[in-house]
């Protein structure tokens, strides 16, 4: 069951262009959050959604009929905090997703540099405005920052921010039609391809769809073509393996020995919008003491705060990536066939964006049912 969306010729005249044109040129530049679709959009703490989690890493298992989502803004956060102190992160007590955060197997070497900004720094050194400066710097007054901490009124001399934020947008050469409403998981949601309209789309349009290895209309990959040639879009309607990365990992090895080809008129592709703005907490890792050892910059802390926001749409238009993370330290080969290809996510799959050049991706989403999906009317 869908959560309800928020639907968010003299002097004078010469003078009047003048004042027109100062205007415009003084007109601030568009923030990225206004960039995405706000009228059918998901907001909502994901400890709200019974059936969909915001994990810490990759390595979480999966489960087939829930929504797994991963984006590595927190790592990165994580990795800048590990920089400053000067090790990695030990803490009192034994976690999990802390051993899985320090193997740091995600970095800012997984993108490019005009994408993010990741910053770890001591209060003291006036962190926030740091921050504020790297963004400005990065995306030149386009950021639409959430997470960035107030300034403590009493600072400890240790204290410390370690933050991240990534924006992607990723436009498709040529716009996919919507199609009619797609049934998933018994749910009506809107979706766009080609199926019944095919026909009015310019030849082009198929190209976009790279069919990366097909054993079954049940069990393929394909990927869609942007119009930034350094990113990936996948997707791939798969058989989960036992964990996020296990499934990622086994997706990517048979893209690798996979033959491309491209789609044609003959084909019917239907992908589910996805429209959402999702912010979450990790209490698994809120509270934990810092335990440095004695050549460590820092002496013993609590991690207070843990956030992470992910803000993900996708449409006939291209898809479009908003993350950012916060932490506070406080005191097989393509089956080839004759037949037309169907390439319909109507039951679970996996969206993954990544740099061509890079192994790992940067966003990772299991789509286990339709709560994250946008409903038809």
């Amino acid at each position: 069951m869908h959560k309800k969306r928020n639907f968010r010729y003299g002097a004078a005249s010469l003078l009047m262009f003048q004042l027109i044109g100062t205007v415009l040129a003084d007109a601030p530049p568009t923030s990225q959050e206004a960039t995405f679709d706000q009228t059918e959009v998901l907001k909502t703490d994901v400890s709200t959604l019974k059936d969909t989690r915001l994990v810490v890493t990759p390595d979480a298992p999966l489960v087939a009929t829930q929504n797994v989502l991963w984006c590595g803004t927190l790592q990165l956060a994580w990795n800048e905090a590990i920089a400053l102190v000067g090790e990695k992160l030990q803490f009192t007590r034994s976690s999990q997703e802390v051993d899985q955060l320090n193997r740091q197997n995600f970095t800012k070497e997984n993108l490019d540099s005009t994408s993010y900004v990741a910053i770890a720094d001591f209060e003291r050194n006036g962190v926030e405005n740091e921050i504020k400066k790297a963004l400005q710097e990065t995306f030149q007054g386009t950021a639409s920052p959430s997470l960035i901490p107030l300034p403590p009124a009493h600072p400890g001399p240790d204290d410390f921010v370690a933050y991240a934020y990534l924006f992607k947008s990723l436009a498709f050469p040529l716009p996919f039609a919507e199609n009619k409403p797609l049934s998933f998981g018994g749910n009506p949601v809107r979706n766009f391809g080609f199926m019944e309209n095919a026909s009015a789309l310019d030849a082009a349009v198929f190209s976009q769809v790279q069919i990366l290895d097909y054993v079954s209309q049940d069990d393929f990959i394909i990927s869609l073509k942007t119009k930034s040639p350094e990113d990936q879009l996948i997707l791939a309607k798969v058989p989960p393996q036992s964990t996020l990365k296990a499934t990622v990992q086994n997706v990517l090895e048979r893209v690798k020995k996979g033959t491309s080809i491209a789609a044609t008129d003959k084909d019917r592709l239907a992908v589910p919008k996805l429209n959402f703005d999702l912010e979450s907490q990790f209490p698994e890792l809120e509270g934990l003491e810092l335990n440095p050892s004695s050549t460590a910059r820092v002496h013993r802390l609590r991690l207070s705060s843990v956030r992470q926001d992910v803000r993900f749409q996708l449409n006939e238009q291209g898809v479009k990536l908003k993350s950012e993370a916060e932490m506070t330290m406080r005191a097989t080969a393509i089956m080839l066939t004759n037949q037309p290809y169907e390439l319909i996510f109507d039951q679970p799959f996996l969206i993954l964006i990544k740099r061509t050049s890079s192994p790992q991706p940067y966003f990772a989403l299991w789509v286990g049912n339709s709560t994250l999906l946008v409903p038809a009317p």
